[in-house]
């Protein structure tokens, strides 16, 4: 049979976006199916846009070992060969008793045994950190650095993906909403709805980076391989003058205690990003949605981060949200189980932004 295309990516954030350039890159001729006017309007747009060094996730699991693959490939490559800002920035990880502290020491563990470098992690005492970042909270007994972080915007990142991969030959259809698959003999027909028509492209491969829709994509093909739940998280986002709030870091909390809880970190473009929350289970029509409580949450633990913060400086409020794997609570990526050419890219939580290189990969050789 010869279809349209090789390969149909449904999904345009920045996983998507990076698979389908990398299959772009190797030959395959690919298109973009994205329902949105834009690119990376969803979970990539509110999006921390930090690239974490790797010593969070936990031991063994897919997104750790991708997590720190896909920050080497920033480093080796991205940053090189993509037009996007990023700006190479350290994190520490607060510790206020000596539970938390426990608990830094434990991260550090960690972060070794994910692969991190011992001269990119160093545990602090609380003169040391004091002296990294004057304004944080002095009740702070300690910390962990890691020197391997990086903040990118990753809006501008996925449009630079996007004009690469098109260079090499992909095909990119915005407001195209899949609405059907078919699995034909070898392959697959995938209908759109675009500006009040349908619209039929058939390929031999489909990789399925729909985001919270991804369980939706699948079962349009019987596949019932996984089950998502959203996980919604707001920031603030404070004017450009309270910069030098911080310095070169970004601030967590210990993320074993507190989930990763909310940061105070810089943006590539002057501001400050404070957040995010974490709310289950909201619906996917609403995973951009703003709420007033979020917001107090926000000010609340950023205050406790740095109490001379100003969060009534705020000049913006985003929201976004992560598909969360309810059966693994890691990256889902893997053939259907019904259908080996059809490949479910999803679960991608946090690290996944910087684990997009490594994911691209991934798929590439899934599909070899």
């Amino acid at each position: 049979m010869t279809f349209d295309f090789d390969v149909i990516t449904i999904g345009a954030g920045v996983i998507g976006v990076a698979i389908s350039d990398e299959l772009a890159k190797n030959k395959y001729k690919v298109a973009i199916l994205e329902r949105n006017p834009r690119v990376a309007q969803e979970t990539s747009e509110g999006n921390s846009g930090i690239i974490h060094g790797g010593f969070d996730p936990t031991p063994g699991k897919l997104n750790a070992t991708l997590n720190l693959q896909g920050r080497k490939i920033y480093e080796k490559s991205w940053f090189k060969e993509l037009d996007f800002p990023w700006t190479k920035i350290d994190s520490l990880v607060l510790a206020f008793n000596k539970e938390e502290m426990s608990e830094v020491g434990k991260l550090y563990k960690r972060g070794l045994t994910n692969g991190v470098s011992e001269n990119e992690l160093k545990v602090l005492t609380k003169e040391q950190v004091m002296k990294l970042e004057p304004n944080v909270n002095s009740n702070i007994v300690g910390a962990l650095l890691c020197t391997a972080s990086y903040v990118v915007d990753p809006v501008l990142l996925t449009q630079s993906l996007v004009k690469r991969a098109l260079k090499y030959k992909a095909q990119l259809f915005l407001n195209h909403e899949v609405i059907s698959i078919k699995s034909l003999t070898s392959g697959f027909k995938i209908s759109c709805r675009t500006n009040n028509k349908e619209l039929s492209f058939t390929c031999q491969y489909v990789i399925n980076a729909a985001g919270h829709y991804a369980d939706e994509m699948a079962n349009m093909i019987d596949c019932h391989d996984f089950t998502l739940k959203t996980r919604r998280g707001q920031y603030c986002i404070l004017e450009k003058t309270e910069r030098n709030i911080i310095n070169n870091h970004v601030l967590f909390m210990v993320p074993t205690i507190h989930g990763k809880g909310v940061i105070v970190a810089p943006m590539t473009d002057g501001h400050i990003l404070v957040g995010p929350t974490a709310i289950d289970n909201v619906a996917k029509n609403e995973t951009r949605i703003i709420t007033v409580d979020d917001i107090k949450y926000i000010n609340k633990i950023g205050l406790r981060l740095i109490p001379s913060l100003k969060m009534n400086k705020t000049c913006k409020v985003i929201s976004g949200s992560r598909p969360i794997s309810v059966e693994t609570d890691d990256f889902v990526i893997a053939s259907a189980s019904n259908n080996k050419n059809f490949i479910n890219v999803t679960g991608i939580k946090s690290p996944g932004l910087s684990a997009a290189p490594a994911i691209a990969l991934l798929v590439a050789e899934l599909l070899k």
